[in-house]
């Protein structure tokens, strides 16, 4: 058996089923070209450990089951009445003698509550939530005798699932909201662009969290997750990013990379009596990821090197490496880097690495804050407005697994774009779905039961680069 057809044969076995991914690649990085030197595949040991499941294609589970954790409650089973939320932002209250929020609750939600006494801070009664805080009847909140049904709408954030509402994207800068279903009149003059007192123009990048849908004045009109009405004809539904990190809670090997390009070049770097040489071996797709055993340079460019010797060039990948844990994070506790410069986040349990994933920190003029923070507000979804000089205003319905750690930057998921690996965003670091719903289960602090958010130090965030 000749030398070549060994190789071949060993570079099957190593690779199985992976290598069929190079099978219709044409050229490589750095391709000689039909003139070039022919070169052999280099015989190498195989990759160990967890690289041995990974390869140049993209992962296929778009929810892989490690996202779906648990979210922790703090469970409270006393009290003689249940306090009821009626806004769809009902406050709760540190104190009976202070407007200072503690946390949220949404519409529908029950929680178990003592009467307390009366007083000038709440006009009608207050009170003591069995989790913590204390609620008014005057500002949100009811009180039953009995567990109360839940409102026919909307309905509650399902937070067992990858994102807690539907979402769609108003792709009509003319359409309205209705703070109800319009009347007749109401539907014409919007119509004929005259904004009734009961609507508001959509004329910016609007998204909505989408409640359910229904027939009114011969039109489809869908009902957003704050019970407003848009045309359903001015909204295009929203399929989120597949795009996920790779996790391991046992520790992930580091360093990975991350493919951003699509069709990126994967070539062999050879050793010869020449010099490096590099031989063409297929193309990697978006998103796929590898273990990096090296970083070498050939004919004046850098690759990454996985363990088989098969690299990409280093401009068409993100790098998550490993750390030291910062001064100021005490042993054994959570917390994330995020890296500016690579957008990347790694999710770390004391001094192992739990979750690696690529993210969207801020643009140019909206840079993200480097620094050590703690998160400070922690909701399952929350609404974000602004006003981007360039593009206008912006209206972004429920974003979801809102982690805020600086004033209002925060790590949350974003469900209204794919471009994981770039900075787009206004100063928060967009984290797609998946590692988003992973890293709200997996973060402090924990919500109390029967609440949509709260205020109170957890996780620590350590954000570095961007220099």
């Amino acid at each position: 058996m000749s030398r070549r057809m060994r190789s071949a044969l060993l570079a099957l076995a190593v690779f199985g089923l992976a290598s069929l991914a190079f099978a219709d690649a044409i050229g490589g990085v750095g391709d000689p070209g039909p003139e070039g030197p022919r070169v052999e595949p280099a015989e190498v040991e195989p990759p160990v450990g967890a690289a041995e499941r990974w390869s140049f294609r993209a992962p296929r589970d778009a929810i892989p089951a490690w996202a779906l954790n648990e979210i922790p409650r703090r469970q409270a089973s006393s009290g003689r009445i249940w306090a009821r939320a009626r806004w769809h932002d009902a406050p709760i209250y540190a104190s009976r003698n202070t407007r200072f929020g503690l946390g949220r609750a949404r519409r529908s939600a029950a929680m178990r509550a003592t009467t307390s006494s009366r007083n000038a801070h709440c006009a009608g009664r207050w009170l003591h939530l069995a989790s913590g805080g204390f609620a008014c009847t005057a500002r949100g909140f009811d009180a039953r005798d009995e567990p109360p049904p839940p409102f026919a709408t909307p309905r509650p954030p399902a937070e067992e699932e990858v994102l807690p509402y539907r979402y769609a994207m108003v792709r009509d800068r003319a359409a309205y909201r209705f703070r109800s279903l319009p009347t007749r009149r109401e539907w014409e003059l919007a119509a004929e662009g005259r904004a009734p007192r009961s609507a508001e123009r959509l004329d910016g990048d609007y998204f909505v969290a989408v409640d359910g849908e229904v027939e009114h004045l011969g039109q489809r009109f869908v009902r957003t997750a704050r019970r407003r009405f848009v045309a359903a004809s001015a909204l295009e539904t929203i399929t989120p990013s597949r795009f996920h990190g790779e996790h391991d809670p046992e520790g992930l090997r580091l360093p990975i990379a991350f493919v951003i390009a699509g069709g990126a070049r994967v070539s062999r770097i050879v050793e010869t009596a020449e010099g490096r040489v590099r031989a063409p071996a297929g193309r990697a797709e978006r998103y796929a990821r590898f273990s990096v055993a090296r970083e070498v340079s050939a004919r004046g460019r850098s690759f990454v090197v996985d363990a088989a010797g098969r690299a990409v060039a280093r401009d068409a990948v993100r790098v998550a490496r490993g750390r030291e844990r910062p001064e100021g994070i005490p042993e054994g506790a959570r917390w994330v880097h995020v890296d500016l410069d690579e957008q990347i986040l790694i999710a770390w349990e004391g001094d192992t690495p739990v979750l690696a994933t690529m993210v969207s920190t801020g643009k140019d003029g909206y840079e993200t804050p480097t620094g050590l923070f703690r998160v400070s507000q922690k909701y399952v979804s929350t609404t974000m407005r602004g006003d981007d000089p360039t593009d206008g205003v912006y209206d972004v319905g429920e974003v979801p697994w809102t982690l805020f750690y600086d004033g209002s930057y925060a790590l949350h998921g974003a469900y209204w774009h794919d471009g994981f690996g770039e900075v787009r965003s206004h100063g928060c670091t967009n984290v797609a779905p998946a590692d988003a719903r992973w890293l709200f289960g997996w973060s402090t602090p924990t919500l109390p039961e029967g609440w949509h958010g709260i205020r109170e130090p957890g996780t620590w965030v350590w954000v570095t680069g961007g220099e």
